[in-house]
């Protein structure tokens, strides 16, 4: 497994605790892991950083989008709204068709540790 590949099943990983961490919550916004995204490379435009909006539509069934935010944006201020905004702006046609079929599959519950 290659470093960039770890990396992101690390993110992953960390976005599913997170979302465990906050139940109530059903966007995340996170730096972006190098190699995240295959059609996103190289550095974001000047005076920007490159993101990661993570939408659960339910537990276990997350879409992700990246985003260049300008460096000094305070992304912790974001609330749900806010980053469901942001997320369609950016999304593929159809998106919000996704959405709502990831929120109707009824996916198995998560082991208990």
């Amino acid at each position: 497994m290659s470093g960039k590949i770890l990396a992101v099943e690390i993110a992953m990983a960390g976005d599913a605790s997170w979302f465990g961490k906050h139940p109530d919550r059903r966007l995340r916004i996170r730096n972006m892991v190098v190699g995240e995204f295959s059609d996103v490379g190289g550095q974001p435009p000047v005076g920007m950083a490159w993101r990661t909006i993570i939408l659960e539509a339910q537990p276990g069934a997350r879409s992700r989008q990246a985003i260049a935010l300008p460096i000094g944006m305070d992304v912790d201020a974001f609330d749900d709204d806010d980053l469901f905004d942001l997320f369609l702006r950016l999304a593929p046609p159809g998106a919000r068709t996704m959405i709502a079929a990831l929120r109707q599959v009824k996916l198995p519950a998560a082991p208990e540790y």
